[in-house]
C-alpha cells in the first residue's frame, strides 16, 4: 500500500504551539460567549416576532403603508437571520478562542443599537413604542463580546516529543 503519512513538519501552522488559558480564564470565557450567545438567540425571536407582527399588518393597509410594513419586515428577516447565525456560531465555538464569533456578534450588536437608538429618538413621531428590551440586550451582548474579546491567550511551548 503506497500512501501519504504526514510527518511532524508537514502539519499546517495551526497545529503548532497552541494558544491556552488557565482554568479560570476558560471558564470564564465559556460564561461569556454563553451569554453572547443565548442573547443572540433571544433576539432573534424578538426579530421574528416583529416579522411576524409586520406580515400580518401588511394587508390591513393600503398604498404607501404596505411598503412601510414589507421594508420593515425584510430588515427583522434579516436580523433574525444574523442573529441566529451568529449565535449558533458562537455557541458552537464556546470552548475555542477564536476571536471570529465574538468581533461579529460585537459587530451586528453595535449596528443593531445604533438603529435602536435611531429609532428611540423618532418613535414618539412614528406613533411605535419604543424597544428598550432590544436596545438593552444588544448593549449586553456587546459589552460581553467585547470583555470576551479582551481576555488574552497565553502561548504554550510545544511539548517534547515522546519516543
Amino acid at each position: 500500500m503506497s500512501g501519504y503519512y504526514p510527518q511532524n513538519n508537514d502539519l499546517p501552522q495551526s497545529y503548532g504551539p497552541m494558544a491556552s488559558l488557565s482554568s479560570p480564564e476558560m471558564k470564564r470565557l465559556r460564561s461569556l460567549r454563553t451569554t453572547v450567545g443565548v442573547s443572540c438567540l433571544i433576539l432573534t425571536a424578538g426579530a421574528g416576532f416583529y416579522t411576524g407582527l409586520d406580515l400580518s399588518l401588511l394587508s390591513r393597509f393600503g398604498g404607501a403603508t404596505d411598503m412601510v410594513f414589507a421594508t420593515s419586515a425584510a430588515g427583522y428577516a434579516a436580523a433574525a437571520a444574523a442573529y441566529l447565525g451568529i449565535g449558533i456560531w458562537v455557541l458552537v465555538t464556546r470552548k475555542t478562542t477564536s476571536k471570529a464569533p465574538l468581533i461579529a456578534a460585537a459587530a451586528v450588536a453595535c449596528i443593531a443599537a445604533v438603529l435602536l437608538l435611531l429609532g428611540l429618538v423618532t418613535s414618539p413621531a412614528g406613533n411605535h413604542a419604543p424597544q428598550y428590551g432590544s436596545l438593552t440586550v444588544n448593549l449586553l451582548m456587546f459589552m460581553r463580546a467585547i470583555t470576551a474579546l479582551r481576555i488574552r491567550p497565553v502561548p504554550v511551548a510545544a511539548p517534547a516529543a515522546r519516543f
